[in-house]
């Protein structure tokens, strides 16, 4: 991502945060310049600002394009800051064990932070060539297979279904088959009226585009030999009778570069960055070997078996 692609959405971060805002205000009227509030417990926009700011800028790219990703950060937050309130209530932070833990977090959240600055790949990488390059190196990740856009009525018949129950399907499909299949019919309008299967029909009868392996067997073939506006049906499978109207194919392809860009970018600095802290990781052992008393080991308590 280039410098101004990460202005734009740390520009995006910004108006979702308000958004956010607004919507909290709304609902719980809370005053402005505050985002969130849980009891007591409050998050000033500023403060969630500076969250944000901590994180990589692929983190923040992928929450600038999904305000709800968004919102469940602020919630996560909101609850840890008021878990944290009511432990600090009850003296919870000064028991010794918990003490020496927080200790330990704090040195992991250093370290973490150091590591995300020390591996974070400058924001010039990828460059352009290098995104060309992988695309090509891993085109078959971004291939898609045929895609078959179509409409169907449906009329259910489970195999359980008994003799005269399966000849009343049988009846309704083939009717619907023929009115389908007449001249200036409305497939839309006979799917909402009569098909059976609830989400499609609402839609006028669109299943969208599938895939041609998740299309059931017995569909597969008699689909495959279809022209865009044919009709075929009725045809039975297991949980009922198919009528099937193609609408568009999409052949075997791969993704343009366009549409996987953002994705392979991501990809890319996480790889990178996972290549550079190994390699300082390793350098720092080579530099300073870890020496390692293994007489002493034996000599440490055995843990306590539980109660």
């Amino acid at each position: 991502m280039s410098k101004r692609s990460s202005r734009v959405a740390r520009g995006a971060l910004v108006a979702l945060l308000l958004g956010i805002a607004g919507a909290a205000g709304a609902v719980d009227k809370l005053p402005a310049g505050v985002v969130a509030k849980m009891g007591d417990v409050e998050m000033k926009t500023d403060e969630l600002k500076q969250l944000l700011d901590a994180l990589p800028p692929e983190a923040r790219a992928q929450l600038a394009a999904n305000p709800g990703e968004l919102a469940k950060v602020v919630r996560t937050e909101m609850i840890r800051r008021s878990l944290a309130v009511e432990a600090r209530g009850k003296a919870w932070d000064k028991r010794p064990e918990v003490m020496a833990q927080m200790d330990r977090a704090r040195d992991a959240a250093l370290v973490a932070a150091y590591m995300n600055s020390v591996a974070r790949p400058p924001e010039s990488y990828p460059s352009e060539a290098e995104l060309k390059a992988a695309y090509e190196q891993n085109s078959a990740s971004f291939s898609v297979p045929k895609q078959y856009r179509i409409s169907q009525l449906f009329v259910l018949a489970p195999a359980d279904t008994d003799k005269a129950a399966f000849a009343k399907a049988l009846a309704k499909a083939t009717d619907l088959a023929e009115r389908a299949k007449k001249k200036g019919a409305d497939f839309a309008a006979l799917a909402k009226a009569s098909s059976e299967h609830a989400d499609s029909a609402a839609k006028g009868g669109d299943m969208g585009f599938v895939a041609e392996s998740n299309l059931i067997p017995e569909l597969r073939e008699p689909i495959a030999a279809l022209k865009k506006g044919d009709i075929v049906g009725p045809i039975k499978a297991p949980s009922g009778w198919h009528v099937v109207r193609l609408d568009d194919v999409r052949e075997k392809g791969t993704k343009p570069l366009a549409e996987v860009r953002d994705q392979l970018w991501t990809f890319l600095r996480a790889r990178k960055a996972q290549e550079t802290e190994q390699a300082y990781l390793t350098f720092m052992t080579n530099k300073n070997p870890v020496s390692i008393n293994d007489a002493e080991l034996p000599r440490l308590p055995a843990p306590a078996a539980p109660k």
